[in-house]
């Protein structure tokens, strides 16, 4: 927990709670001191100075995991610790047990807290990775969750990606992270009860986006589509059209699908709104033992929200929790398509 003499524990994260507001908080100083190469002004030579770029490997944390595994061969991608987490292991930091108010709304934030770093080289689009290399990225993010999910003291996890400035991205070169949490967030109890309380949810969502046109495309048995109601425009999600409850449990063609649909999305993205930055997350239950109600891992589909950043979130949105889209959710599935 914080110390009051100003030691390394003070800076350790920390998850914050307020009851009232029903939100957590990590607080998580040190990443303030995460660098910035779009805060610098000059992109082009931040090839020269990126800790993802292959040469560069003493200046991140020591990989976790890789492609190819052989480290006798070069990586195309590989997971590292983060340097700036959100949360660390709580029992490896030396944190011993709160106290009572603590555990009631400060507590260290434990878990899990990573980068997925998508190439070798030092590029700024996921275009830019061919099809197969991209493939192998999704295939190593699932292995590591399925590592993630044997542990007891994690709950829940996700990989999310920040593309672009506008998105949240501090660094150019591509990567993802992935953050495994000993708690189930508000955002997912909100979507499982929403789930828990419905008949066959995901499959009502997908056979109503086909009969009102939200189908944007379609790769092996996995739908990309239109929500009905998007927080911005051109926003899809993807997900398998059979019940999967963990993308950590999911096949070599499901894991190849979703690489293909996400480059393919981006690829429309570029064409209709060429200067978006945009985010993903995955969301899929949380890990067996915290699941809950057993049903909804025979319901349940994983599935990876795809958010553009066209406008910015406002008072409006940000002060009610409802959000304003210019586009109807129908059109803009039409427009995804190309006709």
């Amino acid at each position: 927990m914080a110390s009051p003499d100003g030691s390394s524990a003070a800076r350790d994260p920390r998850l914050h709670h307020d009851a009232l507001a029903a939100r957590r908080v990590f607080v998580a100083p040190d990443r303030e001191s995460r660098p910035h190469d779009h805060a610098a002004g000059v992109v082009e030579d931040a090839a020269g100075r990126c800790p993802f770029c292959a040469g560069n490997e003493s200046w991140t944390p020591p990989t976790v995991l890789r492609c190819p595994a052989d480290p006798a061969l070069p990586w195309r991608s590989r997971i590292v610790p983060n340097r700036y987490p959100v949360a660390v292991d709580a029992a490896a930091a030396g944190r011993g047990e709160p106290t009572a108010h603590e555990a009631a709304a400060i507590r260290p934030a434990h878990g899990v807290h990573e980068v997925v770093i998508e190439s070798a080289a030092h590029e700024r689009t996921i275009l830019a990775v061919e099809p197969p290399a991209w493939r192998e990225v999704w295939a190593l993010c699932r292995a590591r969750l399925e590592a993630l999910a044997a542990r007891a003291d994690l709950a829940w996890a996700t990989v999310f990606k920040n593309s672009g400035p506008g998105a949240g991205a501090s660094l150019e070169h591509l990567h993802s992270q992935l953050v495994a949490i000993d708690f189930v967030p508000p955002f997912m109890e909100v979507e499982i009860a929403a789930a828990a309380d419905a008949v066959d949810p995901f499959g009502r969502l997908i056979a109503s986006a086909r009969a009102e046109g939200r189908i944007v495309m379609e790769r092996a048995d996995l739908v990309a589509l239109v929500p009905p109601a998007p927080r911005q425009p051109y926003e899809t999600w993807i997900l398998p059209c059979e019940p999967e409850p963990y993308f950590h449990g999911t096949g070599a063609d499901r894991v190849a699908a979703l690489a293909d649909l996400t480059r393919d999305f981006v690829a429309r993205l570029q064409e209709l709104a060429p200067t978006a930055d945009y985010n993903w997350w995955l969301h899929q239950l949380p890990f067996g033992r915290h699941a809950g109600d057993a049903r909804l891992a025979t319901t349940w589909h994983w599935h990876l929200e795809i958010l553009p950043r066209l406008t910015p979130f406002a008072g409006f949105e940000l002060g009610t929790g409802c959000h304003v889209t210019t586009v109807a959710p129908e059109e803009a599935a039409r427009r995804l398509r190309g006709r």
